[in-house]
Formats: structure tokens, sequence, C-alpha cells
């Protein structure tokens, strides 16, 4: 029994130790796997952060080897909007009685354009209107650079808005509108009122007060000279009404306007209270600058009151350069010989700021075997020179007296002369002391069986001889003369 129990004790010592030894050998298999593991995610790592960085570089690098494409630039437009500059309104060819446009009057009205750096104006249209017609439909105006005249415009009332398109070579059709301060809406032959039911009785206001407008004005003439000192004239007007006007104020605005100023006082002048229907006249002292550029400038007449509404009148005042047009020398031969062509040469020169135009030359005077030689010169621009020849021939010996003239229109359209008289001593034609019948220049071996040269083949030597002397004899007059103007010249010079 007890050897059992000892073989008993035995066999569970053995499973004992059989069962230790196997937890020994799990445990140390697990304490091999952890670092293992750990190995293979430190390498799973490790190829990430490899991988996160050659990606990294190669799109650094693609970033920058690929360039930048430059931004493009969008063209500026154009300026959509007609730009007038100013504007005129001429009624001398139709007889009207003052500077108003009354009711079916006609006039011709000019339009000055601010246009872009290269651009001109290729045609235009005047376009009718209720208040503005023409004598024909779509009437084409006159371009002269920038400016579009539209001649035989009747003003029919009901508004002072004046239309108009014009094409350039920039913005193709532009249309412009400007509006009219001469216009006087007021008809002048009323229709008869159409009797009409009387209207149940409304409430009047208690005042009516009248508008207040620049009926007429004057500067002293037809234009103003640039550089000098004018005096500019403003007829106030007031409309119907049943009150006064207190606190009329007057003032100028010249805008962005430059080379005109005034001479003396204040740009807002003060003309008190006017009852309805009546004018007052005001004056301002002004003058433009020498170097202002010829043509029409505009001036804004602003009008207010304290208990009437504000208005405001644009006038136009055309300015013209003075006249610098002159003869600055003439070259005249101072004798001649009879049958002998001299020459003549006229200079001149336009020192003015305004062109001269339609200019021509005539030659006049006593004794000329050829007057009336006449030359078309045409334009003349501001500061430029030149010069005109005639050519000179005595009808018979004595003495020439004549004088050239130079006729021109000048910038308002007047026309204008200069002259300059000259002077020309003629001789007669000189003797060589040859006579062809003298036997002495006969052939002393001409016999009548042997008759040599003709009588008229002598003849024609001497002719010959003849011009060759009357050739010499100029040729050394033109030297002697060319001569003494060097020798002015020089002691101009000298001078």
């Amino acid at each position: 029994m007890k050897q059992r129990i000892k073989r008993i004790s035995a066999v569970l010592a053995m499973a004992m130790a059989l069962s230790a030894f196997s937890a020994f050998g799990v445990f140390a298999e697990g304490e091999s796997t952890a670092p293992a593991s750990a190995s293979q995610s430190t390498s799973v790592a490790a190829q990430a952060e490899s991988g996160s960085t050659s990606s990294s570089t190669s799109t650094s690098t693609s970033s920058e080897t690929t360039p930048t494409p430059e931004p493009t630039l969008e063209p500026t437009p154009m300026p959509s909007q007609l730009e007038i500059g100013s504007y005129n309104v001429d009624f001398k060819d139709y007889g009207s009685r003052d500077s108003m446009w009354e009711w079916g009057e006609k006039a011709d009205v000019s339009v000055s354009l601010n246009l872009l750096e290269g651009e001109t104006i290729q045609s235009s249209r005047f376009i009718n209107s209720g208040a503005f017609t023409a004598d024909s439909m779509n009437i084409n105006g006159s371009v002269n650079g920038n400016t579009v005249t539209f001649p035989h415009v009747t003003y029919n009332g009901g508004g002072n808005e004046l239309s108009f398109e014009i094409t350039t070579n920039l913005r193709g059709v532009l249309t412009g509108t400007q509006l009219i301060a001469q216009c006087l809406d007021v008809n002048p032959n009323p229709p008869e009122p159409t009797p009409t039911p009387e209207p149940a009785p409304t409430e009047k206001p208690e005042y009516d007060y009248p508008k207040i407008l620049v009926k007429d004005f004057s500067f002293g003439g037809n234009s103003v000279e640039a550089g000098k000192e004018f005096t500019l004239q403003l007829t106030l007007f007031t409309t119907s009404g049943n009150a006064n006007l207190q606190d009329v104020m007057v003032g100028l605005n010249f805008g962005e306007l430059k080379g005109v100023s005034l001479a003396s006082g204040s740009m807002n002048t003060y003309v008190g209270e006017m009852a309805p229907n009546t004018t007052k006249t005001i004056s301002y002292k002004m003058m433009t600058d020498a170097t202002i550029e010829p043509g029409a400038i505009s001036i804004n007449v602003n009008l207010s009151s304290k208990n009437g509404e504000a208005a405001t009148s644009p006038i136009s005042i055309p300015v013209t350069q003075p006249e610098r047009f002159d003869i600055t020398n003439m070259e005249a031969p101072e004798t001649i010989m009879m049958g002998e062509e001299g020459y003549l040469s006229v200079t001149f020169v336009n020192k003015g700021k305004s062109a001269i135009n339609n200019l021509s030359a005539e030659i006049q005077g006593e004794n000329l075997a050829n007057p009336g030689q006449s030359q078309f010169l045409g334009n003349i621009a501001a500061g430029t020179e030149n010069s005109v020849d005639f050519s000179v021939m005595a009808a018979a010996e004595g003495t020439i007296n004549g004088k050239v003239i130079l006729s021109y229109e000048d910038a308002k359209g007047e026309v204008k002369t200069q002259e300059k008289e000259f002077s020309c001593t003629v001789e007669p034609m000189m003797d060589m002391g040859i006579d062809p019948m003298d036997p002495g220049m006969m052939d002393p071996t001409m016999t009548e069986t042997n008759p040599g040269m003709p009588i008229w083949g002598w003849a024609l030597i001497v002719v010959g001889v003849v011009a060759v002397v009357v050739v010499v004899v100029v040729v050394v007059k033109k030297k002697q003369k060319a001569k003494k103007l060097a020798q002015l010249e020089d002691e101009d010079e000298d001078i």
C-alpha cells in the first residue's frame, strides 16, 4: 500500500515538473516574438518615412522645373461717350434781330469735339427732332478738323436739346447731344385756344416765381483777339409770374478752361431784386492770354435767387490770334535793256499763329510789256516763309513803275491785301556800231560771177553778235548786283 502511494506521488511530481517546464517554454517563446514585431514596425515606419521624404523631394523638384505663365493684360477699353468742347450758333446769314433763337428762325450750328489721340471724324449726321429740324432729313454736316457744322437748322420750340451722330476712325458711330442756351421757347404766333369746359376750381399756389436766364450777351465784336482785354455784357431776362425774385446772383464758371481770366472785379455779381418780364444788363472786364489757341471758348453763367429756381446758361466766345503776315523782301532789277527779260522775286512770311488762306499774287505797273501776271499760292501755315517770282519786260524805253499785290483771307475770313512797289530803268538796246551794209563787212573776193555768202547771211551773223554782247552785259550787271548785295550783308553783320 505504501509503495502504491509512493508511486502515485512520484507520478504527480513528474507531472508537476512537466507542467512547469511547459509553462517556461511558452513564456520564452512569447518574449522572443515581441521584439521581432517591434522591429518589423520600426522597418515599416522607416519605409513610410523614407517614402514620404522621396515623394516630398520629387514634388519639390517638379515645382522648381515647371515655369510660371505670365498674366495676360486686358486691353484698355476706349470711352464710348462723345465729349463736346464747345458750340456756336451763327445767325448772320438769316437776318436775326438779336442773338436769341426764336421759333421758326434758322441758324448754322457748329460743334467742336474733344477727340482721342489719332482720332479723326469721317462723317457726321444731323438728327431731326421736335425742337430742331433741318431743310432736308438727316442732313450731313461739314467737317473741319474736330469741328462739325450743320447748316439751315430751324428751331421749333418745345426744348433745346440738339442731337447728332458722327463716325470716327477709332470708335465708329457715336451720338452727341448739346443744350442750346440761346433758344427762346416762346411761340410768337400761338394757336387759337380750343374752347373747353371750365374745369373745377383748383387751389392755385400763392406765389408763382419767374425763371431767370441769359437772353443776350456781347463782347465788343464778332470775335476777341488773343492777348487783348474785352468787356463781356450779359442781358438777364425773367419770365412771367406773380412774384419778384429776391437776391438774384450771377456767377461765371470757367471750369477747366485755361487762358481766360477776369481783368478786374469778382466772378460773382449781386443783382438784387428782379420783377417778372424784366431785363437787366451786367458786365465783366475780361482778357485772354496771348498764347491761347484760336477757336471758341465756352463759359457757364450760373444764375440763382433766394426764392426761385437756379439755372445755368452756357455762352460761347470766338477767339482769334492777331495777324502777322508781311512782305519781308523784294528783289527787282534796277536796269534792263529793251528786249531783255528781267526777274522779280517777292518773299513773305506768316509769323502769326493762324493760317493765311487763299493767297494769290499779281503784278501791275506802267510800261510793262507783260502786265496782269498772277499766281495762286494757296494756304500759308503759321510760321511759314515762301516767295513768288515774276518776269519783267519793258514796252518802251524809259522807266517801269510797278507793284506786286498779295491778296488773302485772314482767320476771320476777311479779305486783305498787301502791296510792294518797285521801279526799273529801261535803256535802249546796245548799238555795236556794225553796219551789215558796210563794204568793209563784205568779202573783197565777192564778184558778180562769184557772189559768195548772201547779204541776209551777214545780217544773221551781226544779230548773233549783238545777242552775245547783250547776254554778256546782263551777266556782268547781275554779278555787280550780287557783289553789292554781299557787301551790304557783310555791313549788316558788322553792325
